[in-house]
């Protein structure tokens, strides 16, 4: 029998795939690639951090602060000049297995930061970094996966795959408002 992670992982895989082409448009190879990726990315969390907050992510699992990347995000953004739209409205109240699977794709994002912060680095040595370098060695991962595992599987599956369908469309959304600039060859 295949575990609640690897049906979210199934679930969400096109929607991953959808997401990944829409940042691939992105360059971080120019300040307006990068100011733009980061603005898309800090649209995304900070809405989905907003909501997250209001859901009570905090009793869920007990290290959220530590995750939050709002702050790193809007760092990195005002070392740029740039300024972000704040999330509009007030955020939803979600249920418990809507927050976990919200947090699977927060989560799971992390994993290709390491990637993204290479090649920004390669490209602009400068560049602040504070967003995608957030936690990558701090064992936030492992973690997050021994607290989804022990609590996420008593939750509704369904309420689950609406996180995650919902977190990935707020990174697809944001990606589509903010990607003009051409991929650079």
């Amino acid at each position: 029998m295949d575990s609640l992670r690897q049906r979210l992982k199934h679930f969400g895989a096109d929607l991953h795939k959808q997401v990944d082409e829409a940042f691939s448009t992105f360059s971080l190879d120019t300040r307006p690639g990068y100011g733009d990726f980061l603005r898309a990315h800090g649209r995304a969390i900070l809405s989905l951090e907003q909501a997250l907050e209001s859901s009570g992510a905090e009793a869920l699992i007990d290290d959220w602060p530590q995750r939050r990347r709002s702050e790193a995000v809007l760092a990195d953004l005002r070392a740029l000049g740039i300024a972000v739209e704040a999330p509009r409205g007030k955020p939803p109240i979600a249920g418990t297995g809507w927050c976990w699977g919200a947090l699977y794709v927060l989560e799971g994002s992390r994993l290709g930061a390491r990637l993204l912060l290479q090649r920004l680095q390669a490209a602009q040595p400068a560049a602040p970094a504070h967003y995608l370098s957030h936690g990558l060695d701090d064992g936030l991962w492992p973690r997050f996966l021994r607290c989804f595992e022990a609590q996420a599987a008593a939750c509704d599956e369904r309420q689950l795959q609406q996180g995650v369908a919902d977190a990935f469309g707020q990174f697809l959304a944001a990606a589509e408002r903010y990607g003009r600039c051409i991929k650079a060859s």
